[in-house]
C-alpha cells in the first residue's frame, strides 16, 4: 500500500484563524438594522408556519387513511377535500419566487445599465494590458472538447495506479444522453430529463455531458444544469463544470451580443453557491487569460458584488489575484472584493500592498481602473495600513500620478491618524 496523502488545505482554510482587519464602524444606523435583521422577518416567519402547518395536515390525513382504507377510498371517489392553509402556503411560495426573480431582474437590469456606459478610454487602457499574442479565439465547442480531453487526460494520469476501468459506454446509454442532448438544444421551462439529473452522480460524469453537446444548449438549459450540478456535485468539483461549460458560454454570449442573456446571469448567481468553486473556475481563470475584456470583467464583478460570500473565500481569492501577471481585469476584482467591506485578515492586506509595490519600477503610465483599485484599498483600510505601507504608497502616487485621483489618495493618508500596531485609545488612556 502507497502512503495516504494528508488532504491540503485550501488558502481559504488556511487563513480562517488569521487577525482580521477591521475597515470601518459601523454607524448607528447599520447596527440597528444588524439587531432587526437577528430576527426572522414577518413574510418568511409566515411561510415556515404554513409549510409546518402543511406538514401537519398531510401527517394526519395519512394517519386517518392507516386506520380507515374504507373511508380513504371514498374520500378519493368524491371532491378533493380542501386544506386550512394549503392555498396559502402554495401562494406565499410563488409569490416568494417571484420576489427572488423580481430581486435578480433589478440587478440585472443594473448591471446592464453598467455595462452600456463603459468607457472607451478605460476599455482602450485595459486593451494595452493584455496578452499582446492572444490565442485565436474558437468556437465554444472547441474549447469544451480541449478542456473535457485535458481534463480526461489528468484523471488518466491521476488514476494510473487503480484499477482500469473501461470507459466505453453501451451504444444505447450514449444514445441516450445524445437524446437527452437534443431536448436540451430546445429546451426553454418545465422539466428536464431524469436521465440528465443523475449526471452529477457518476464518476466520470465529463463524458456524459460531451455526449449532450453542451455548445448547443439554450441558455435556460444552462441555468437549469447550473442547479443541478451545484446541489449534486461533490465537494470543490463544481469548479470543473464552471471552468469547462458555464465560463466558456458566458464568454462566448457576451462576445457575440455585447450583453449576458438574463438565464446566464441567473446562472452565475446560482454558481456562487459554491463561492470557492465559483472563485476557482470563474473568477481566476478570467485574470490568468490575459485577454478578459471589460465587459466581461464588469459583469462577472457586478455578479459577485451584488451576492454575499463568505470572507474567507474572497480573502483567498483577492491574494490569488494580486499575485498574478497583471491586467486590466485584474483591478477590477481586487477593486469590487476591497468594496464589499469585509473585515479581511492582514495577510490580504498585505499581499494587496505587495502588489501594489510592484509598480514602482514600472514605467508605463498605468490606467485609470489601477489608480481607483488603489483608492479603494486606502480608503477601506487605512488604518489597517502599517507606516511603511503608507509611507511606500505616498512615493507610489508621486511616481505615477493622476491629476483627479492621486490627490484623493494622498489625502486618505495624511487624515489617518491611526496605523497599523498602535495602541488603542483605551491603552493609551491606561498607560
Amino acid at each position: 500500500m502507497g502512503k495516504v496523502k494528508k488532504q491540503r488545505k485550501r488558502l481559504h482554510e488556511q487563513i480562517a484563524q488569521e487577525q482580521e482587519a477591521q475597515p470601518s464602524r459601523r454607524t448607528g444606523k447599520e447596527r440597528n438594522r444588524a439587531e432587526d435583521d437577528a430576527f426572522v422577518d414577518e413574510k418568511l416567519s409566515k411561510k415556515i408556519l404554513a409549510q409546518a402547518r402543511k406538514q401537519e395536515e398531510d401527517l394526519d390525513v395519512s394517519n386517518s387513511e392507516d386506520a380507515w382504507p374504507s373511508l380513504s377510498k371514498k374520500k378519493d371517489s368524491g371532491k378533493k377535500a380542501v386544506r386550512l392553509g394549503g392555498a396559502s402556503a402554495a401562494a406565499e411560495s410563488d409569490s416568494e419566487d417571484e420576489d427572488v426573480t423580481k430581486h435578480l431582474f433589478e440587478n440585472f437590469s443594473s448591471l446592464e445599465k453598467t455595462v452600456t456606459e463603459i468607457n472607451e478610454e478605460d476599455e482602450e487602457d485595459l486593451r494595452r494590458f493584455m496578452n499582446p499574442n492572444p490565442k485565436e479565439r474558437r468556437t465554444l465547442a472547441d474549447i469544451i472538447c480541449e478542456k473535457l480531453a485535458e481534463k480526461k487526460t489528468a484523471m488518466t494520469e491521476m488514476m494510473s495506479e487503480a484499477p482500469i476501468i473501461d470507459e466505453e459506454l453501451d451504444d444505447n446509454v450514449r444514445q441516450h444522453f445524445i437524446q437527452i442532448g437534443d431536448v436540451l438544444s430546445h429546451y426553454r421551462s418545465g422539466k428536464l430529463p431524469k436521465g440528465f439529473k443523475v449526471i452529477p452522480s457518476f464518476p466520470h460524469w465529463q463524458q456524459l455531458v460531451e455526449l449532450t453537446r453542451p455548445e448547443n444548449w439554450t441558455a435556460a438549459s444552462v441555468y437549469a444544469a447550473t442547479r443541478i450540478f451545484v446541489s449534486n456535485l461533490p465537494k470543490y468539483h463544481f469548479k470543473e463544470f464552471c471552468n469547462l461549460i458555464l465560463l466558456p458560454r458566458i464568454r462566448d454570449d457576451i462576445a457575440e451580443y455585447k450583453r449576458l442573456n438574463f438565464h446566464l446571469f441567473q446562472a452565475l448567481h446560482k454558481a456562487i453557491y459554491k463561492p470557492g468553486d465559483f472563485y476557482e473556475g470563474i473568477v481566476l481563470p478570467l485574470c490568468e487569460s490575459g485577454d478578459c475584456t471589460l465587459r466581461e470583467a464588469l459583469i462577472v464583478a457586478g455578479v459577485v458584488s451584488q451576492t454575499s460570500i463568505p470572507v474567507g473565500y474572497s480573502a483567498a481569492a483577492l491574494i490569488l489575484i494580486s499575485k498574478m501577471e497583471y491586467n486590466g481585469a485584474n483591478s477590477i476584482f481586487m477593486k469590487t472584493i476591497l468594496n464589499k467591506k469585509y473585515s479581511l485578515p492582514l495577510s490580504a492586506i498585505d499581499a494587496v500592498v505587495e502588489h501594489f509595490m510592484g509598480f514602482r519600477e514600472v514605467e508605463d503610465q498605468m490606467p485609470v481602473l489601477w489608480h481607483q483599485c488603489l483608492l479603494t484599498l486606502v480608503q477601506r483600510y487605512k488604518q489597517d495600513l502599517t507606516k511603511e505601507h503608507k509611507l511606500g504608497i505616498l512615493r507610489l502616487i508621486a511616481f505615477h500620478d493622476h491629476h483627479e485621483i492621486s490627490p484623493e489618495i494622498q489625502r486618505e493618508i495624511t487624515s489617518s491618524k491611526r496605523n497599523r500596531g498602535d495602541p488603542e485609545p483605551e491603552d493609551e488612556d491606561m498607560m
